[in-house]
């Protein structure tokens, strides 16, 4: 399993590297990191696939941020990450169509390029028979965040590289678990996380 999740943390970061090397300065073009976390089963920046409700629209992106992320440290790019994976993962299945609305919460702490990629497309038409369950007692799912053991590249002026351990919650009883990687770059306005991506 380790083995497993260090080669794809490998793959991730070195692309990014690799591009970022290609790209030189950020000029503030189109997002080249690697693939985002699929919020709701779809790849976000991409059409919906055929089949999809065409009636639902994607979650606006938020232009402040909830009381949970308060206090975020712009200038501590680990201040950012946690904050940032905690609204991403925050569910509040009796408000939320799917997590990709909390995910679109998240875009005051992303950079441009990546909060429209998230906002620019919706998803299929069910976010699946999990949430729906959770959806019917109205489950919230609150998130638990653990610096992750593997290693990632050294900081450098203009980027940093974390990777969390985060455990979904149901009244305290844990739901689920997943490893996430993230990117995040200094602008003129402190760290940005410009990718979210499941390891």
């Amino acid at each position: 399993m380790r083995t497993t999740r260090t080669t794809a943390l490998t793959g991730l970061l070195v692309a990014a590297a690799v591009l970022t090397a290609c790209g030189g300065q950020d000029t503030g073009s189109a997002n080249t990191d690697a693939p985002s976390i699929p919020a709701q089963q779809w790849t976000p920046g991409t059409p919906p696939p055929s089949g999809s409700d065409p009636t639902r629209t994607p979650p606006p992106a938020a232009t402040s941020l909830p009381d949970i992320a308060a206090g975020v440290d712009r200038q501590d790019p680990d201040s950012v990450a946690t904050a940032a994976l905690t609204v991403w993962f925050t569910w509040n299945t009796a408000v939320d169509a799917g997590p990709n609305d909390a995910a679109a919460r998240t875009a005051p702490l992303l950079t441009a390029e990546y909060a429209r990629e998230i906002t620019s497309t919706t998803a299929q038409s069910s976010p699946g028979a999990q949430w729906l369950g959770w959806a019917a007692s109205g489950a919230v799912l609150t998130p638990d965040l653990a610096a992750d053991d593997e290693p990632v590249p050294p900081q450098t002026d203009s980027t940093a590289y974390r990777s969390y351990r985060v455990t979904q919650r149901i009244d305290g009883a844990p739901v689920g678990e997943r490893v996430v990687a993230t990117i995040l770059r200094r602008r003129s306005g402190g760290w940005e996380v410009s990718r979210i991506q499941d390891k």
